[in-house]
Parts: C-alpha cells; structure tokens; sequence
C-alpha cells in the first residue's frame, strides 16, 4: 500500500471488533484503532485523526454511530462507513444525512469491505484535492481582490463569487443579488456608464472594460474594474454575462500616494538614496546630506563613500551583492566617517526594486545614522543590567548612572534632577485584567517615558510599577517639576488594551542634587518619599521634596503602627449623632461615627484614623468591625427600649470594591439580629461616578434590603445622572449649604432645589449641620425631613445616646 493508513473501528461488540482487526490486517492494513463508545471514538479522533471509520450505528454509550459521525470535524473530511446488520429506512434516512462513504449489511465479505474501504480512500483523495483547489483559487482571488461576477440576462439575477468580493458585506463564497440591486451601490455618477457596458454585452456578446465607483460595507466609495463577456446557450435559450471584478481603489491612489511618499523622502530624519543597478547615486534626500556632512556635488553619479572600494575588502562586496541577488535585500551596521572625517556609525539597508517584468531597475538605500545609539549600546551590554520586561537599566545600573551624573556634575555645580515615578492604581489593572494586560502597561509607561526626555536622560525600571528618571544639568527646580508634568500629561493619552480603553496615572515624586542630598542613594530615597506626598495630594500630580515630608512618612508609619496595635487591643470606639424627625421632633435614626482611645493622645477623631487606615490598607478591617459594632448596637437599642432607630454608616471605596461586600453585610445583620431596612448605608457622590462595579454593589446592597444615602450630597460631580437611576433612597445634604440658611440666598436656593428634586425623585432628605436655632427653624417644616447637627445633639458613646437626646427638640 502507498502508505500506512489508519483505520478506525468503533464497535461496541468486542468480539466483532477483533474480528475485523483481524479482516483488516490479513488485507494488509496494518494501523487500526478500536472504540467501543462515540464519546471515547470523537476524544481519539481529536488527538489522532483516522483516515477512514467503520461506524457500527448501534452501539453502547450516549450516543449511537451516527451521532458519532455527525460530531466529526467537518474540516478533517474522515470517510464513514456504516457497518449495520439493520437497513430499514429510518436508519438509512438518518445515517445518509451525514453523508458516510459506504453502508456495508453485516456480513460482508473480506473483497466488499476492501473494496469499499478503497473507493471511500479514493473519494477522500479526490475530495482533499479539490477543497485544496478550491481554497488556492479562494486565495488568489483574495490576494488580488477579485470576485466572479456571472449576470442571467433574462432574470438580472446577478451571482458573485469569491473571498476578493470587494464591494458586498458579505462572508460566504457565492452572493446571490439582482442586477438593479448592485447598480443602486454604483455612485450616480458612474451609473449610467456601467448601465451602458450591460447593455452593449447583451447586445454584441463582450461586456466592454469599465471602472467605476461603488459603495463598500462602510458607506465609502471604492474604484472596480469589470470585465466580461456574454455567453448564449441554444438549447436553453438563456444568456449570460460572466467575468471578472477587481478592486482598483490603489491604483488610483497611486498619485497620492507617491506624493506622500515623496514627502517622507524628503522629511524622514533617516537618510534615504536611491541608486543604479551599478550602486551609483541618482537622487539623495537631505537627511543623507545631514547625517554625512556630504554635498549634492560628491555624491550624484557615484557610489556612496561608504561603498567605496578603498574602504572595504573584496569579501565584503561578495556579501553585499550576493544578499542583494539571493533576498534581494542588503542589511549591514557599518562603522565609518563622516565628510569631515568624524566617527558615525551607520545602520544602512538596501532593497532592490524590480519591475512587472522582474528586472532589475534601482536600489533604495535607508541610511540611519545609529552614532549615539551604538555608544550607549557598547555602554550597556558592558553593563549588562537590563530590565527584563523593558529592557530599561534596572536599580543598580540606574544608581551607578546617578553616581556618575553627580561626578559630572559637582565640579560645576549644577544639579541633578532624581524623578521616582509610580503608577496610580496600578494593582487595580493587575486584578481586573489580568498581569499580561498589566506587563503590557508598564512596557507602554516606559515608551511613553522614553518619547518624552532626552536621549541623555536615564530613564529606569525599579521594579512593579516603579520609573526613576535622571536628568543632569538641570539649571532650576522649574525645569524639574516642568519636566515632571510633561510625563504625568504624556503617561494620560488614552490607549487600548484587550478592547479597554485606559490612561495611565502617574504620581512623581523629585528631589535634586545638591539641593536636597549628595548621595544616589539619599536622592533615590527622598525622591521615593516626594513620590508617596504626591499620592496623598490625590495622585496624577508630582511633589518637590520638602524636608516635612520625612517627617510625615515617619509619622504615619508610627500611627500606621499604632492604629493596628489600637484595633488588636480595643480602642477604638463608635460614637453616635443623633437624627431627629423634623415635624415630631422625635429621635429618628444615628450616625455611626469613629473615634479612637489613644493611649496618650486621648479621644482622637476620624481625620486621624480614615487617611491612615486608607493608605495602610487597614479601612477593610476597620470597616468590618464598625458594620459590625454599629448592628450589634442597634439591636441591642430594639432589645433594651423596644424603640426602632435608622443606624447610618459611611463605607470606604475600597470597601465597596470588596468582592461580595452586600454578601459580608448580610452576614452582619443575621449574626446581629438587626433587619436589614434599619440599616443605612451612606456613600459619597465620587465613588459611584461610572464605576461599573461600585453601581453593581448599590444594586447587590439594595437587594439584602438595606437603605442607602448619599452623604454630603452637593459636593461632588454628575450625581444628578446618577441618582435617577441608582437605588439611592435618601440625600445627606452638606454642611456647606446649611451653614448660609437663612440668611445666605444663594445657600437657599440651592436648598430648596436641592429639596425640589428629591421631592420629585421621591427621595428622603436629612440635613446635616444643623448648629443655630435659624436653621433648625428653617428647615423643620419640610416635609419628612431628618435633622443632625450640633444644635440637635453631638455624638457621644452608645450609653449616652438616649439619655443625651431626651426633650431635645423640646427644649430647642
């Protein structure tokens, strides 16, 4: 046999199975798998495809034989042939949809099963040759961005086919649409010319050559050229208009195009000749002029300098021509001179240029000039302390850079720019799209980085998200932070990642020799320092060093320190404002507020817990246990004076991005024995601005059944579009507005909108800040109103609550 051809057997019957192994080799095929299952038949096939099966239809498993062979891969075309004991016409009806290469009635004898076996083999081949036949020409026709156009006169049913179909939306090889159809796509202009060209083919049998316009899938004009004839058939009486369609848009482009490509030989910064096919120079651009110092008078009619003969040896023609006859292509980095006899470097590619007839006509030559580029590549590999991802000098090659810019420049005095960069959220993109996504941000930070400074300056990776920038001779501290914002604006063009579009944020943080330090690595380290005020001034900012703000690190470290100890210990504490009813007076609901018992501070405020627990990442552990605290108070209220109180508490962001936050809250409020509509929840106007999965965790918190707030609404952006359609059921409105009332216009008319809208919205209101009886006379008669302030009652500790707020409005 030719070849070693495997059949497969999938026959539940072990018996019969062997048996036809047995039949097969004594007819020479050697290669024969068996299966007694269809799924275990399909999984074999996946791994290593048969060329041809014998299918027995009923057999044990899921599946019988022809649903086996109906989940064989189309594109692997693997002849089936049934073998069955049963031939009635359901089993046939079914088994011919799959389309199998022979049905053998079991028995059979050993000359039928070969001779079907060879004829389905002979089929496949036959079969194989021609799917690669028609997949060529599909391929031809693409490459050259033609279809197959065939017109039926007498319907105008018009058929094209072809993957180079350039004008139909369509993805399959034959398009089926009337004549008048396609001409309604012709541009009005051309549609009388290419009504004509129909009409002269049905009347003298040749479809004249013609080119128009035609509208694409896009709704842009593209120039076609058709050509064809027209074909009759007696017998029939039918005629036909068949030919060919091809899409010319570039060649009518070519002008345009050959004036751009003469502006980029005239404006590229890399030199560009164009030479004979004896190497002499016929044109050159200015860029070649620049880079070699050469005149127009020494270079036309000659070869380049570089090439001259006195430069190279023999061999190195041998390899010039031979490259350029083998690949037709020459690519060499040469080490040579300039006009004025000064050292260059030169990355020189030549192309050969043919014409239709494949002869030889011109040579382009693409001359870089790669001086500067090979220095600091000698430089670098001598180093050889890269980073991986980047390629940028890493941590100890930058602070041996640093060093020696200091060197440089102490004599001279002028100062050395030290820039750490981080990028903002840079953990955010790592979990949501994944460390590729994130390796693919830092590799674009870094080019971006590199585009905007100097090829002198030193740009490094540290390591994760973290750049060091070194620039030396930086003549003021307003070149440096100028130099700064120029790569934080650099680093926010958007850009697209897997379908995200995305900026990147960057924080910076500078310091400069000598002003701040004289070692790289102090300068590094207060840099970092600089770096971390920035984040704190709200990041996408860069800080200058101030000697405060190694102080500051110092002092969040040690509170940083000291909050942790403080919740390991129990001392942190909640306080509770009261809310009060504004039409009853009546005690409506508190406010969870956090306090913590320092020890030798004292009763220390939230302004000195939430920025250090934000930055320390200490807030989800710290939130926890506030839901927690404030629910076990809240019942223990219900419990102790069978009096149902609304308890508020402010969540973080980083609380909210918390996977399966409305799930830990449920958790809560079941341990607590607290429902779940006497719990509020209060948000800020900035955390639910088109944040896809903080609007998730309203819906998620909604659905527990707790309520939620907007806390100090009025003070952020874009909540008006917001609030409409999120399950917000109550606005805290801000001090801010209610310290102007009543006597500050402007503050009431911002009230009574802000009043105007939640009445409309159908949303509930409590002022905050309520501090002088003006206010609290002000705002009481509003409709459902809740009030909190000073004047009403200030926060204290849980036991205090009650007694604290008893005939308080009363006494107002």
């Amino acid at each position: 046999m030719p070849h070693s051809v495997h059949i497969m057997i999938v026959e539940d019957e072990r018996v019969i199975a062997l048996h036809l192994r047995k039949q097969l080799e004594k007819l020479g095929y050697e290669r024969t798998s068996a299966h007694t299952r269809g799924s275990d038949a399909l999984a074999a096939i996946h791994d290593d495809p048969p060329d041809i099966i014998l299918m027995d239809i009923r057999i044990e498993g899921d599946i019988d034989g022809i649903e086996t062979a109906a989940g064989i891969p189309s594109h692997l075309m693997i002849p089936v042939i049934y073998l069955s004991a049963h031939s009635e016409d359901a089993t046939l009806a079914r088994a011919k949809i799959t389309r199998p290469y022979g049905y053998l009635i079991k028995p059979f004898s050993d000359r039928e099963l070969h001779a079907t076996i060879q004829m389905a083999l002979e089929r496949r081949a036959a079969e194989l040759a021609l799917s690669e036949s028609q997949h060529r020409l599909s391929l031809a026709m693409n490459a050259a961005q033609m279809s197959c156009w065939e017109i039926d006169v007498l319907t105008r049913q018009m058929h094209c086919t072809g993957l180079g179909n350039p004008d139909l939306d369509q993805n399959v090889e034959t398009v089926t649409e009337s004549w008048d159809a396609f001409l309604e796509r012709v541009a009005s202009e051309d549609r009388d010319m290419v009504r004509k060209a129909f009409a002269y083919a049905v009347s003298h049998g040749e479809f004249y050559d013609v080119v128009f316009r035609s509208l694409d899938k896009d709704q842009n004009y593209r120039w076609l050229r058709a050509r064809g004839k027209s074909f009759g058939d007696d017998r029939k009486g039918s005629q036909r208009i068949i030919g060919m369609m091809q899409d010319v848009t570039d060649q009518r482009l070519t002008q345009d195009k050959l004036r751009e490509a003469m502006t980029v030989f005239e404006t590229t910064q890399d030199g560009i000749l164009i030479l004979d096919p004896d190497l002499n120079v016929t044109n050159a651009n200015n860029a070649y002029y620049r880079i070699t110092g050469e005149t127009e008078e020494n270079t036309l009619q000659k070869p380049p300098y570089f090439l001259s003969a006195n430069e190279h040896p023999a061999e190195f023609f041998q390899e010039l021509f031979s490259g350029l006859g083998a690949r037709r292509q020459w690519h060499r980095d040469l080490d040579t001179h300039n006009a004025n006899r000064g050292p260059i470097s030169l990355s020189l590619q030549n192309i050969a240029v043919e014409n239709e007839e494949h002869e030889l006509t011109h040579y382009v030559m693409i001359v870089s000039d790669r001086t500067a580029i090979r220095q600091a590549e000698q430089e670098l590999h001598y180093l050889a302390q890269y980073d991986g991802l980047t390629s940028l000098p890493n941590r100890l090659l930058a602070t041996d850079r640093l060093n020696r810019a200091i060197e440089r420049c102490e004599p001279s005095g002028m100062m050395v720019a030290c820039m750490f960069l981080d990028i903002d959220d840079f953990k955010t993109i790592n979990d949501t799209l994944g460390h590729a996504a994130g390796d693919q941000v830092i590799l674009i930070a870094a080019t971006r980085i590199k585009g905007i400074t100097e090829r002198t300056d030193t740009i490094s990776r540290l390591g994760g998200d973290e750049f060091l920038i070194i620039r030396e001779n930086i003549p003021n501290e307003t070149a440096a932070t100028n130099l700064a914002q120029k790569i934080i604006q650099e680093l926010q063009r958007p850009f697209y990642i897997r379908g995200h579009e995305m900026n990147i944020g960057a924080s910076v943080g500078i310091s400069l020799y000598p002003v701040h330090g004289h070692s790289s690595h102090d300068l590094i380290r207060l840099a970092d320092t600089a770096m971390y005020a920035a984040k704190d001034r709200g990041r996408r900012t860069f800080a200058l060093y101030e000697a405060e703000m190694t102080a500051n690190a110092a002092h969040y470290m040690t509170r940083s320190l000291e909050l942790r100890r403080g919740l390991e210990n129990g001392e942190l504490v909640l306080y509770y404002q009261p809310q009060f009813d504004g039409k009853t007076g009546e005690m409506a609901g508190v406010e969870a507020l956090l306090r913590w018992n320092h020890p030798t501070h004292g009763l220390v405020g939230p302004h000195e817990i939430i920025p250090t627990a934000e930055k320390s990442g200490l807030i989800l552990e710290i939130g926890s246990w506030v839901i927690r605290e404030a629910c076990t108070q809240a019942r223990r209220w219900q419990d102790q004076y069978g009096q149902k109180l609304r308890m508020a508490v402010n969540v973080s962001v980083r609380q909210m991005q918390q996977p399966g936050f409305a799930d830990s809250i449920a958790d809560q409020l079941a341990i607590s024995g607290l429902p779940a509509e006497d719990l509020e929840i209060e948000v800020t106007e900035s955390m639910i601005q088109d944040e896809i999965s903080m609007i998730q965790t309203l819906h998620d918190l909604r659905a527990v059944g707790i309520s939620l707030a907007i806390d100090d609404f009025g003070t952020g952006y874009s909540c008006l579009r917001s609030i409409k359609s999120l399950p917000i059921s109550r606005i805290k409105i801000d001090r801010a507005f209610v310290n102007g009332l009543p006597g500050n216009s402007n503050d009431v008319a911002l009230i009574n909108a802000i009043l105007a809208m939640a009445e409309a919205l159908g949303l509930s209101v409590t002022a905050e800040g309520v501090e002088t009886r003006a206010q609290y006379d002000f705002l009481r008669d509003v409709p459902g109103i809740k009030l909190q302030g000073f004047l009403l009652g200030k926060p204290v500790p849980a036991e205090d609550v009650f007694t604290a707020t008893i005939g308080k409005t009363k006494q107002i």
